[in-house]
């Protein structure tokens, strides 16, 4: 009987890594004091590539504020209640994120 040798040859395959972008925001901090209530933040459409929007936009606690609209690069950040730190958060189609901090 003859034997028989087997290999078994591991490829590494290669992808764009499509969420390695980071999404530069601006304002990238925003101070609101009493008599603002909003912040318009945009995202610098150099950052983005074709097919990229629409953009999602959250906050880390909705209970201090909200995105109360959004298109385009733009989204309006609204102080609902609270004093502190939130985190404005923006992601693209394909992955890549941004932040901003808004102090109220």
């Amino acid at each position: 009987m003859a034997g028989c040798l087997v290999a078994l040859v591991l490829i590494p395959a290669c992808e764009d890594a499509e969420g390695a972008t980071a999404l530069t925001v601006t304002p990238s901090r925003a101070e609101l004091r009493a008599g603002t209530n909003s912040v318009v933040f945009t995202v610098e459409s150099n950052n983005l590539r074709e097919l990229s929007l629409p953009l999602e936009w959250s906050v880390d606690n909705p209970g201090m504020g909200e995105i109360f609209g959004s298109g385009g690069y733009s989204a309006v950040y609204r102080v609902r209640s609270g004093n502190g730190v939130n985190i404005v958060r923006v992601q693209d189609q394909y992955g890549a994120e941004g932040i901003a901090t808004v102090e109220q």
